[in-house]
């Protein structure tokens, strides 16, 4: 199966050049060009390649979450470090590792508005939109800087697969974006490769600047990732931009019309053999929706049909008439305390500066702590069955607790 990648710097245009390659099925780069739509090779797959620019990459700690949390957690997890309103900001998420690491791909909501409706005047069906950044690979323990000269703007990637915007070096001097990453960085990287051309000059003087090495490498070409780069990178077709552009239909029953019909009979005998088992199954769920709801309503007759689900109105009656009865119900604040209090005493003193309590969860704000202690204190509220989101911010971090 071959794939034409296209690298586009701006929504997609039909009269406009584009930088394209062709990978075989084998994922290994045919050939390459530059050519405006019409000019393009045909492909099986086509996969966008967006310039770093309009993006970045970003590495968040989260407890292991089903795929359906995990992009609402990131959300919450990057609110601090998004520029305007969350709702200004893409987030897609990456697969998440076993340590509870998450690699986000972040890109403005507006933007991908114009891409997808570029896409659709352009007619064109992207298997995957990537950004140019997630596809380059640092060193082991250190960064990489790439760029197509050094006067052109680029990015950095880290060793945790963050990435940050680099802009261009003046008079071969390092850019002021890398100094104050590196002066700023808890874990300074053991060596900063230079994925640019004609960057020798600079790489003497960046080392005695910073304290870090600098060593060259092979001049960046997004192209040139390898197949393991193409593979983990996120896509961002992700949450509300998750339908692809729709490619034009092609009829081909003329073509294909006895083979058609042939498999169309096939699906028939076999959907008519299985309809009795279908049928009576839809039958017994539908009773057991119809249970569920009557008890429910016998349990919260207060609750509108519809309002939510019977579960969540049976738990809410629930802590109704706990509260009635002077008890406490299981999300208020002083269980939610009792439950995390003994993971919460293995903090030092002092830690944590003051907490809120609000819709069922308490947010903790707590001192700068070593990222180790945070990951054993969301493991060890997590043993007293709790769900917790801890979230760094500038003078500490964030911590959330609750039920679900």
């Amino acid at each position: 199966m071959t794939t034409l990648r296209v690298y586009l710097d701006s929504a997609p245009d039909p009269a406009r050049d584009a930088d394209w390659a062709l990978f075989d099925d084998a994922n290994r780069l045919v050939r390459r060009g530059r050519a405006a739509l019409a000019a393009w090779p045909s492909a099986d797959r086509r996969e966008a390649v967006i310039d770093a620019a309009h993006g970045r990459v970003a590495t968040v700690k989260l407890p292991p979450l089903p795929p359906a949390r995990v992009q609402s957690a990131a959300s919450f997890a990057l609110e601090e470090q998004l520029a305007g309103t969350p709702e200004e900001s893409h987030v897609a998420p990456g697969r998440q590792a076993a340590d509870g690491s998450l690699r986000v791909a972040i890109v403005g909501a507006e933007w991908m508005r114009a891409f997808q409706a570029g896409s659709k005047r352009s007619v064109i069906r992207w298997h995957r939109v990537l950004l140019e950044s997630d596809l380059a690979r640092p060193p082991a323990g250190g960064w990489c800087w790439c760029a197509e000269s050094l006067a052109r703007a680029g990015f950095i990637r880290t060793d945790d697969g963050s990435t940050i915007a680099v802009g261009p070096s003046h008079a071969a001097a390092l850019p002021e974006e890398i100094a104050l990453a590196l002066a700023g960085s808890g874990h300074r990287p053991r060596l900063v490769r230079v994925d640019i051309a004609g960057a020798q000059t600079l790489l003497e003087r960046a080392q005695t600047q910073t304290g870090v090495e600098f060593a060259a490498g092979t001049p960046w070409s997004w192209s040139g990732a390898d197949a393991a780069a193409f593979e983990s990178a996120i896509d961002l077709q992700a949450g509300a931009f998750d339908v692809a552009s729709v490619a034009p239909r092609i009829d081909l029953t003329r073509l294909f019309r006895p083979t058609l019909w042939i498999a169309g009979a096939a699906l028939a005998i076999y959907a008519l053999a299985g309809v009795g088992e279908w049928l009576a199954l839809q039958w017994q769920l539908r009773s057991l929706d119809s249970e569920i709801s009557a008890l429910a309503q016998v349990a919260a007759p207060d609750s509108a049909p519809g309002d939510v689900g019977p579960a969540a109105a049976i738990a809410r009656r629930d802590g109704e008439l706990r509260h009635r009865a002077g008890l406490a119900a299981g999300n208020d604040l002083l269980p939610l305390l009792a439950r995390a209090s003994p993971a919460m005493s293995a903090l030092p003193g002092g830690a944590i500066r003051s907490l809120h309590y609000a819709d069922g969860h308490v947010v903790f704000e707590l001192q700068k702590l070593d990222p180790s202690q945070t990951t054993l204190l969301q493991r060890e509220l997590q043993r007293q069955g709790l769900v917790a989101i801890a979230v760094p911010v500038a003078n500490g971090a964030r911590l959330r607790i609750g039920l679900d």
